[in-house]
């Protein structure tokens, strides 16, 4: 049997996943509880010598590891997060900056939407400082910081770190250009999720007043666009493990992987045809022959009036009348109608046929768009547009935010959970395992396995039983509610006014005590793993620690806000 290490929480590495504003307070309330625990005199998080994050764990992770190199205490960083995140409203603000006349404070940027939101990162979060920061990782517990996306050439993962390369094989970054990279853009290319942002581009949307390497450098090289380290790796598993694999590297002695992300699918569901209603029945080509219709009677209505205007000026002869009046003004009118429609419709025929042809330039080497040309969709009824376009729809977002995220998912845990060698060196610190959907789950599916924390003989009873035993109503409100949440880079007013930030952050603490006492318990009652011939120091260590989750375990049940209101009366 693989034996557990010789100093099993001394060298930690910790993973923050992706999962937008949930992600970013759900590891705001895992750092919180790391905090709060004791080892060897010292908060445990200070045993955390490398981070990886990805998208919403990256904006909790940088702003961490800045203020760490800043000197700043946990109480400072703790509530400064906390107010950006209750007050930065990113959607609107980034709405607004594309406005036209809205102020960019880097103008070399392209003003898009992810560009916008890395202006704002820069203002709110990380105000204007760079990766120089981390050129000297002596004033902070953490020896290497690595914040991932992923590149989108070849289609593999784009670190951004204090060791080992800096950006990838295919895109190595020198030292003193990455040293000039805003922490702010970091974030965005790390939190840049497809549909909801087009790819940030490396290296010209990096550029600011401040670079001066990267400007000289700038014609040599490559461009890249950059999106996401979610759709690469959304838990930052396989950077950790890379660190282990680089010249002269200490092993970890645990893994902590906080992640926010579901584990279950969501079944596709087909929409329905309607085939009821005038509408429902009507097609394209039917409508456009009705719009063209009405557009020549008109046209023709209008030239008859003017017809009608002219014939009775040249019989009237132009006689100072009420009538002449009426009859001039008409055929002004009229005329000048006659003339805007013929113009605007070559106007409006110009500016689709241009854009359909710019289009089809641009996407013809992903689309068989002249294939889809010859297919006859106008004469399609409307009533059986709605499912071949819902159902793709629909498809595609599973597909993205489903299957292809989840599948990866089972791919990097693989690599941790698959192999021995990790056994007594892991711990997932996850969102759902406080549901009740995920508690019983897990239980049925490990009632027979001996090495399931429950089924130890030293487990202690009170981590054994029912749902409502071990976890309780309390807590199983809050950690359904921040389950619950979706993936944004936001917090709605609704969201505020439930309270949905504090239900993160705390499911993200309460986790994060269970997960360490399933760990801690696992640690010390798996027989024959080696716990029994560490040294008494160790264990006593280790078994000050397990009491310390106990205890807190226990108060979570009951007082599930008791370490926010710790916090709370603990200000900056």
């Amino acid at each position: 049997m693989v034996k557990v290490p010789q100093t099993p929480m001394s060298r930690i590495a910790l993973c923050c996943s992706g999962g937008g504003y949930r992600a970013a307070s759900f590891h705001l309330g895992a750092l919180t509880y790391l905090h709060e625990l004791k080892f060897e005199g010292k908060p445990l998080l200070h045993r955390v010598v490398a981070l990886s994050t990805v998208s919403g764990g990256t904006i909790t992770g940088v702003v961490y590891a800045l203020h760490q190199q800043k000197g700043k205490s946990f109480a400072e960083f703790y509530h400064f997060l906390l107010q950006q995140l209750k007050s930065t409203d990113l959607v609107r603000l980034g709405l607004e900056k594309l406005n036209t006349g809205a102020v960019w404070q880097n103008t070399s940027k392209r003003k898009n939407l992810i560009n916008a939101f890395a202006e704002i990162y820069d203002m709110h979060f990380t105000q204007g400082e760079t990766f120089d920061v981390f050129s000297n990782m002596a004033h902070s517990h953490l020896e290497e910081v690595m914040f991932n996306a992923t590149e989108f050439s070849k289609g593999v993962i784009f670190r951004f770190q204090s060791d080992g390369r800096f950006g990838n094989y295919y895109f190595p970054v020198k030292k003193d250009i990455s040293a000039e990279i805003k922490l702010s853009d970091i974030i965005a290319a790390s939190s840049c999720f497809p549909g909801g942002f087009e790819p940030i581009e490396w290296p010209d949307d990096f550029v600011h007043s401040e670079t001066i390497e990267l400007k000289e450098e700038l014609p040599l090289m490559a461009k890249v666009g950059l999106m996401d380290g979610g759709i690469y790796d959304n838990q930052g598993i396989d950077s950790i493990l890379l660190s282990e694999t680089r010249a002269n590297a200490k092993p970890f002695d645990l893994i902590i992987i906080s992640d926010v992300t579901s584990p279950y699918f969501h079944p596709f569901e087909f929409s329905k045809t309607r085939g009821d209603g005038k509408w429902s029945n009507q097609t394209f080509y039917n409508l456009t022959s009705r719009v063209k219709t009405w557009y020549t009677r008109i046209k023709w209505g209008l030239f008859i009036l003017s017809c009608v205007c002219i014939i009775y000026l040249g019989y009237s002869s132009f006689v100072d009348s009420t009538l002449t009046g009426i009859a001039l003004t008409l055929l002004v009118l009229v005329s000048g109608l006659i003339f805007l429609m013929i113009s605007a419709r070559k106007k409006i025929e110009g500016y689709i046929s241009d854009k359909l042809q710019y289009f089809k330039s641009e996407l013809a080497d992903d689309l068989p768009l002249d294939d889809l040309h010859s297919l006859k969709f106008s004469k399609i009824p409307l009533g059986r547009f709605e499912p071949l376009i819902l159902d793709r729809i629909k498809s595609l977002t599973i597909l993205i935010s489903t299957i292809f995220l989840k599948t990866v998912r089972r791919l990097v845990y693989g690599r941790l959970y698959d192999s021995e060698e990790y056994r007594f060196r892991r711990a997932s610190n996850l969102i759902r395992q406080l549901t009740r959907e995920d508690y019983e789950q897990q239980q049925m599916r490990n009632q027979h396995d001996q090495t399931y924390y429950q089924n130890l003989e030293g487990c202690d009873p009170g981590l054994k039983g029912s749902y409502e035993q071990v976890i309780g109503e309390k807590l199983e409100e809050i950690a359904q509610d921040a389950a619950s949440f979706g993936t944004t880079l936001w917090f709605l007013e609704k969201d505020r006014v439930e309270d949905r930030l504090n239900s993160l952050i705390i499911t993200g603490q309460a986790s994060m005590c269970f997960t360490l006492l399933k760990y801690l318990t696992e640690l010390q009652y798996t027989p024959g793993n080696g716990y029994d011939d560490l040294s008494q120091s160790q264990k006593r260590e280790i078994d000050h620690l397990y009491q310390k989750c106990r205890k807190d375990w226990e108060r979570f049940k009951v007082e599930p806000d008791f370490l926010n209101e710790k916090m709370q009366r603990n200000p900056a």
